[in-house]
């Protein structure tokens, strides 16, 4: 009597979508991995080319002003990225920013001390922040809207507390925020830095992180899944103004006045670091690391058209033309799949 042949159970090689699948991953962290060498080598080429064309644009002291003046969009768009992964934005930093630079500045001009200043200031961008998260997370309105009005609020605020006077700055603490220097680097530039890092650990070992990720890449599903989708946009919209708070004390500090206009387009250009950096405006993509090589490019392409005397409104247009091609190249992203 033949005995019968034993059945076998399917394996991967009999059933070809688990390859398929690991080969598709294998592709999109393959592009990951290009499009971000490709931005560093970006990065690198502005550099040597403005090495060439200007002699002083190597100079170390030139170097450190390039970090100086990005530590404060940079501190706004560590934290911006995390706005854009949750399928939010905020176009109201810069007037958060004038607002508690100005507060602060008022606070210590009237006897209090600089520490409950900033503690004050902060408080200013973070209700700021609320205002903004209640009335996208509660209202439901959409934060292009919501902040495109809060922008134009809050700068109207400023100019109401400050009678549209320039407060000047003068306290030892604010002076030593602005020009001391720890380990060569200019104080503002250790602050953005620690902004960075802390946001990266948040986005990267954190659930609030996961969630974040999860919400701004398909809500429907992250909100099945038990996400807390409305806690966690409220978040980053509070952390959004939290960080335009601090940048508004290092500006009013190293200007040695806050001013009412302050910040004002500052938006724009964190904007446009945040999604060469290969964040999405859909949602859903981003990450912290090269939105900081998104900043410095922009540092470096002001610095070296200002070396080389390029009139202010050629800079304008090429900053216009910049945030341009970083909403092309998230277009781009989107319709080839790689993000």
């Amino acid at each position: 009597m033949a005995q019968s042949t034993p059945s076998v159970p399917n394996t991967a090689a009999d059933d070809p979508a688990p390859a398929a699948d690991a080969a598709g991953g294998l592709r999109r962290r393959l592009s990951v991995v290009g499009q971000d060498l490709g931005l560093v080598a970006v990065l690198i080429l502005l550099v040597v080319v403005f090495s060439i064309a200007s002699p002083h644009f190597l100079n170390l002291s030139n170097l450190t002003n390039v970090l100086r003046s990005v530590s404060i969009i940079g501190t706004m768009a560590a934290i911006m990225t995390l706005v854009l992964v949750a399928g939010a934005l905020d176009l109201s930093i810069g007037s958060i920013a004038a607002l508690s630079g100005v507060v602060s500045a008022m606070a210590i001009g009237s006897g209090v001390t600089p520490f409950a200043g900033f503690g004050l200031a902060l408080l200013v961008g973070v209700a700021s922040g609320a205002v903004n998260g209640f009335a996208v997370v509660v209202l439901r309105i959409n934060p292009i809207i919501v902040t495109i009005g809060t922008l134009a609020m809050f700068r109207g605020i400023v100019y109401v507390i400050s009678n549209g006077r320039d407060t000047a700055v003068e306290d030892p603490v604010s002076e030593s925020l602005a020009f001391d220097r720890w380990l060569f680097l200019p104080v503002p530039v250790w602050v953005m830095l620690a902004v960075f890092a802390l946001t990266w650990l948040v986005s990267s070992r954190t659930v609030v992180g996961r969630s974040i990720y999860a919400v701004g890449a398909n809500p429907r599903a992250a909100r099945l899944s038990g996400v807390p989708v409305s806690r966690a946009r409220f978040i980053v919209l509070v952390a959004s103004g939290l960080g335009a708070a601090i940048a508004g004390i290092l500006l009013s500090a190293q200007a040695g006045a806050a001013t009412p206009s302050a910040a004002t387009g500052y938006e724009l250009q964190v904007l446009t670091a945040v999604l060469i950096g290969g964040a999405s405006l859909t949602g859903g993509a981003g990450r912290v690391p090269m939105t900081l090589v998104g900043v410095l490019i922009i540092g470096v392409i002001n610095n070296g058209m200002t070396l080389l005397a390029v009139p202010s409104y050629y800079q304008q247009v090429a900053s216009g033309a910049l945030l341009v091609i970083a909403v092309a190249i998230d277009q781009v992203r989107r319709r080839t799949g790689y993000r």
